[in-house]
C-alpha cells in the first residue's frame, strides 16, 4: 500500500525521501500523531512574550548607554566648537554714498545702484588698513550686502588685503531695509518724520520694510553664521560689511537687546567699525568701535542724540533671560528690566489700582487675596482676616 505522503507514481512504499522514515515505514510528518513534534500553544506564546521583553529590555540598555554618551560627548563637543570660533567679528558699515549728500538720488535710481562718492572710497580704503592692522596675518572671510555702495566699500577694503587670499560671499539677507521704490525727497523725508514719531523699529515704509522685518532676516542668517563658525575650517574673522541699521540689528539679534535699548544706539556713521570679540567661553562681546590707531572707542548710545552716554554694560555679552521677583517692591531697579518700568511709567497707578479691586474683589468672594505668603506663625491669623471681608 503507498503511504499517503508519496504522491502517485513515485517511490515505492518505505521508500519515501521527504522525511526520515517513521516507525512504520513513512516519513515522521505522516505518522505523527496530532500536536506530536511541536511545543503547546500557551509554551510558544510564553517564548514569544519573553523574547520580545529581551528585545525591548537590550533596546532600553543600548537607549540608556547612548543617553550617556551623549551626555558626557556633548558638553564636550559644544567646547571643542566653541574655541574653533572666530576670533572677531568685524561689522563696516559702507561708506558715504551719493544718497547721504544729495537727496534727489533715490528719485531716478534705485537703492540698490547708488554708488559710493569719492570721499566714500576713501572712507573704505581707510577701515580697510585699520582692519588690516587690527588682525594681521590671520585668516579673513568677508561677508557683504550686494547693494553697489557696499560691493565698492567691500572693494575699497580689499585694497588692504592685496597680495593675500581671503574669502568672499555675497549675502542678500544684509541689504539694506527696503524704504519702497523711486522716492521724491519731500515724500521721504515725511515718512522720515513719520518714523521718527512711530519709532524706527516698528514703523513700515510704503512698499518697503519694517525694522521687525529686517530683524527677521537678520536673525536668519545668525543661523547661517553658526554653521560657518561650526566648521573646523572656519576663517578665524569674519568681516560684515553692510548698512547702519544692519549693524544695530546684528547686535540687537545677538545680545538680544530689547526695543527700547536697541532705539538708543545710535546709527554708525558712514565706514564706522564695530569689533565683537571672542570670550574665554566662546561668546562674543561688544568691545567698541574701532578709532584711529586702533583704539577701541565706546559704542554712541544715549536717547538724546546730541549727547552720547555709556552703553549699559549688560548690553555687551549676549543677555538671553532676565530675571524677576514681582512683589519685592524693588524688582524693575535692576537697569537691564528697564523696559518693564518704561511700561508702567506709560501708566502710572493703573496697575496698582487693578490689583487692589482684585484683592477686594477676592476678600468679598471669601478668598484669600493674592500677595506674598504670610510669614511663619501668622498663616491662620492671615486666612482668618482673608475670610472676615
Amino acid at each position: 500500500m503507498r503511504p499517503p505522503c508519496c504522491p502517485r507514481g513515485s517511490l515505492p512504499a518505505g521508500r519515501c525521501t521527504a522525511r526520515p522514515i517513521g516507525p512504520r515505514g513513512c516519513c515522521a510528518a505522516a505518522t505523527a500523531r496530532p500536536g506530536e513534534g511541536r511545543a503547546p500553544t500557551a509554551t510558544r506564546r510564553l517564548r514569544g512574550r519573553l523574547s520580545e521583553a529581551l528585545c525591548w529590555l537590550g533596546c532600553g540598555l543600548l537607549g540608556l548607554c547612548a543617553d550617556g554618551l551623549w551626555r558626557i560627548a556633548d558638553p564636550v563637543a559644544r567646547r571643542v566648537r566653541t574655541r574653533r570660533r572666530p576670533l572677531r567679528i568685524v561689522l563696516v558699515r559702507n561708506g558715504e554714498s551719493l544718497g547721504n549728500v544729495c537727496d534727489t538720488t533715490y528719485e531716478t535710481i534705485p537703492d540698490s545702484s547708488v554708488p559710493l562718492t569719492t570721499r566714500g572710497f576713501e572712507q573704505g580704503v581707510a577701515a580697510g588698513w585699520a582692519i588690516q592692522d587690527l588682525i594681521g596675518d590671520e585668516t579673513v572671510r568677508f561677508f557683504h550686502s550686494p547693494y553697489m555702495r557696499t560691493r565698492q566699500t567691500t572693494m575699497a577694503i580689499l585694497e588692504a588685503f592685496r597680495g593675500r587670499s581671503v574669502e568672499l560671499t555675497t549675502e542678500p539677507m544684509l541689504r539694506e531695509q527696503d524704504f519702497g521704490n523711486f522716492q521724491d525727497p519731500e515724500t521721504r523725508q515725511q515718512s522720515l518724520e513719520d518714523r521718527r514719531r512711530y519709532g524706527r523699529f516698528y514703523y513700515r515704509f510704503q512698499n518697503g520694510e519694517a525694522g521687525t522685518d529686517v530683524y527677521d532676516r537678520v536673525a536668519e542668517f545668525w543661523s547661517t553664521l553658526h554653521r560657518v563658525m561650526s566648521r573646523p575650517d572656519c576663517a578665524q574673522n569674519l568681516v560684515v560689511v553692510t548698512h547702519g541699521l544692519l549693524m544695530r540689528i546684528f547686535c540687537m539679534c545677538y545680545f538680544r537687546w530689547t526695543v527700547l535699548e536697541f532705539e538708543r544706539v545710535w546709527n554708525p556713521s558712514n565706514c564706522e567699525v564695530w569689533i565683537l570679540e571672542r570670550t574665554s567661553a566662546g561668546r562674543y562681546r561688544l568691545a567698541g568701535r574701532l578709532g584711529s590707531g586702533g583704539a577701541l572707542l565706546p559704542i554712541r548710545f544715549g536717547a538724546d542724540q546730541s549727547e552720547s552716554e555709556p552703553l549699559w554694560e549688560h548690553m555687551r555679552e549676549p543677555l538671553a533671560s532676565r530675571s524677576v521677583a514681582p512683589g519685592t517692591g524693588q524688582e524693575l531697579e535692576d537697569e537691564r528690566l528697564r523696559h518693564l518700568r518704561a511700561a508702567r511709567d506709560a501708566s502710572p497707578g493703573v496697575l496698582h489700582t487693578v490689583i487692589e479691586e482684585g484683592a477686594r474683589a477676592s476678600r468679598a468672594a471669601g478668598r484669600a487675596p493674592p500677595g506674598p505668603a504670610p510669614e511663619p506663625g501668622g498663616g491662620a491669623a492671615s486666612a482668618r482676616a482673608g475670610g472676615s471681608g
